[in-house]
């Protein structure tokens, strides 16, 4: 199936649950200062590693036979790390590959597994004043979105995304390939985006510049309350598909380089996330800062029955 015949097929879709940050936290691997965990995929130890990380959400979707969606770990791989990191092999074609090669390990039940390519802004996520341009962000972004759509992903996904203007260019770039997009939003307590753009006017513009809009919009990084579903006119509800929310309530920025992992009670973040899906529509839930496979096991287990 398509990601829209899957989204218009079922009640909802698991996504992963946080890679980086468990790499980071819970193992002794190493991450690339620039590009993260994308080199993993070159390096036994690192492979096996991420192989059985990815496994593990796709663990819990197949033991109560819910779609999920895995995410290539390519976030920070842009053109401009790999050459300062004077990177030359194709990381981003590699890691499509990779996540292609997770999939297959589950035989027939592989087409409830969804591949999206992932990639970043240019700079931090928390400084919206770093952003691009809208121009900058479409030239900029381009060289990613081009060689992981090749790859042949199932959609692609701009994730963490701080600020309007860049997440418009780079839904110019993502609009000129053939394959499903996707824009995240980091947002707020005020369910802002961090330049303060709200949610409502950023849809609009987005889906008005670009001849073939996303296919919808999720937000990630952010606590399930951040979000103010219930103070969002229908137009805009409706284009939010996904929600990857952080174990904490704490601002985004805060949890960045935290010493401490922090962590709500599970059961509040879970709850929160099934309303979001049941009274509100979010079909896409996944995990980010601070989550596991505790916390999707949470949706499966209590969403299962409601």
């Amino acid at each position: 199936m398509t990601i829209q015949e899957l989204l218009d097929a079922s009640d909802y879709i698991l996504m992963e649950a946080a890679v980086i940050e468990t790499l980071r936290r819970f193992s002794d691997l190493k991450l690339h200062p620039l590009i993260e965990n994308a080199l993993l995929v070159y390096e036994d130890r690192g492979k096996g590693t991420l192989f059985e990380l990815y496994q593990s959400f796709i663990r819990v979707a197949h033991n109560v036979d819910v779609p999920i969606c895995v995410c290539t770990p390519t976030w920070r791989a842009n053109r401009e790390r790999l050459s300062m990191a004077q990177i030359t092999t194709d990381v981003n074609g590699d890691a499509v590959e990779f996540i292609k090669q997770v999939r297959e390990k589950w035989g027939s039940w592989a087409a409830n597994i969804l591949i999206g390519g992932l990639l970043g802004c240019k700079n931090d996520c928390y400084k919206p004043d770093e952003g691009l341009s809208v121009k900058e962000a479409e030239d900029f972004h381009h060289w990613q979105i081009t060689r992981i759509a090749k790859a042949g992903v199932d959609f692609l996904l701009a994730a963490t995304l701080p600020a309007l203007p860049e997440a418009t260019g780079i839904g110019l770039a993502m609009a000129q390939t053939n394959t499903p997009y996707i824009i995240s939003f980091v947002i707020n307590k005020q369910g802002r985006i961090l330049d303060g753009s709200t949610l409502e006017n950023a849809f609009d513009a987005i889906d008005s510049i670009c001849d073939r809009p996303p296919l919808g919009y999720m937000i990630n990084c952010a606590y399930p309350s951040f979000l103010k579903a219930h103070q969002l006119p229908p137009s805009a509800l409706s284009r939010i598909i996904g929600y990857q929310a952080n174990a904490s309530s704490r601002d985004p920025s805060q949890l960045d380089g935290a010493e401490t992992l922090y962590a709500d009670d599970i059961s509040d973040w879970g709850n929160r996330m099934i309303e979001l899906n049941q009274k509100f529509g979010v079909k896409i839930l996944g995990g980010c800062c601070g989550t596991s496979c505790d916390h999707l096991r949470f949706i499966v287990e209590n969403r299962q029955g409601g």
